[in-house]
């Protein structure tokens, strides 16, 4: 068994704080599947087939930027790859850009 002596009670203290912090940093973490199915209960009109397609983390070409969303979580808001336009809109991901048009449906996916 791991005995821990501590020299003082600030010690303590310290070390509470920090497996406090790191619990809560940890539980506020993004979970995939969580967040997929809370998105999906706030849409009821999605169609079956999108449905699946988010459930499998995948999106396609027509799909809304809260369906890309649901599907993988928010994009990165200070890469380069994420821009927007007249022409429309740009998310960058860890491995791909997702293309909007001016109406927010995707209309390109593009490997970094």
């Amino acid at each position: 068994m791991l005995t821990i002596k501590y020299k003082s009670k600030k010690n303590y203290s310290v070390l509470q704080l920090v497996l406090l912090l790191a619990v809560l940093i940890l539980t506020a973490c993004e979970n995939a599947p969580v967040r997929r199915e809370e998105l999906l209960s706030q849409h009821p009109e999605w169609d079956t087939n999108t449905v699946n397609v988010i459930r499998s983390g995948k999106i396609f070409k027509g799909m809304t930027k809260e369906q890309v969303r649901a599907a993988w979580g928010s994009h990165c808001y200070t890469c380069q790859g994420t821009t927007d336009g007249v022409w429309g809109e740009s998310w960058e991901y860890a491995t791909q850009v997702v293309f909007f048009d001016t109406e927010g449906k995707v209309v390109r996916l593009a490997i970094k």
